[in-house]
């Protein structure tokens, strides 16, 4: 029963008050559109897919299969290793007039690959897309060519070079936008609680009542 008197109290409080808590989430959009347009800097993402292929006339049994898959892990070190990453770094100064350190390539790129397959991808990101879709080319390229040096493997294809996207995948503006909203409906009800705490005066039948009661 008290628990219940207690929800109805708080419930009128936010009723009394409501237009706190309505200003406060529009602040919270109004300031998310804000960092959404002036602040977070948009950023796009290339990808080039490559596939490790089966040397042709050989019988495949599911040992080539899993010793593919296990040897797509090495791949991935030998992309972001120091000898791939300082290849595209002095490709992008020449080529591009960029520099960027093998540090911040790594940065930039990413390696995904779906469960059980021998298909991966070298995704870039970065706020300008070209360039984005030039680290992913070039990426796959240079890890192509020292494949064969160092795993002594030629069964590696890009099946997809990148392509220049023109949709930016961050920052992801739904979440943006209700993530504000959120933390503005919270501080709108703190601000709300906080003025109630403050507020002195009688104005609930009830306690004047219950203050005539204790007399």
């Amino acid at each position: 029963m008290e628990q219940t008197v207690n929800i109805e109290k708080f419930w009128r409080i936010i009723k009394k008050r409501k237009f706190v808590i309505v200003i406060s989430a529009l602040l919270g959009l109004v300031v998310s559109m804000c960092l959404i347009a002036f602040v977070l800097i948009p950023k796009y993402e290339s990808q080039a897919q490559l596939i490790v292929t089966l040397p042709k006339n050989e019988t495949t049994d599911i040992n080539d299969v899993n010793s593919n898959l296990q040897m797509i892990t090495t791949y991935k070190d030998i992309i972001t290793g120091d000898l791939i990453m300082n290849e595209v770094s002095q490709d992008l100064q020449k080529n591009f007039g960029v520099h960027l350190s093998v540090a911040q390539l790594r940065n930039l790129i990413s390696i995904k690959q779906k469960e059980n397959s021998q298909m991966f991808s070298i995704v870039a990101t970065d706020p300008d897309p070209k360039l984005a879709q030039y680290i992913a080319n070039i990426t796959a390229e240079k890890f192509q060519k020292n494949a064969k040096k160092l795993l002594n493997v030629d069964r590696i294809s890009i099946i997809s070079k990148a392509t220049l996207s023109d949709t930016p995948t961050e920052p992801h503006k739904k979440i943006v936008l209700a993530k504000g909203l959120i933390i503005g409906l919270f501080i709108g009800l703190m601000l709300l609680l906080i003025l109630e705490f403050m507020d002195r005066t009688i104005s609930d039948s009830e306690t004047i009542k219950n203050e005539f009661e204790t007399v």
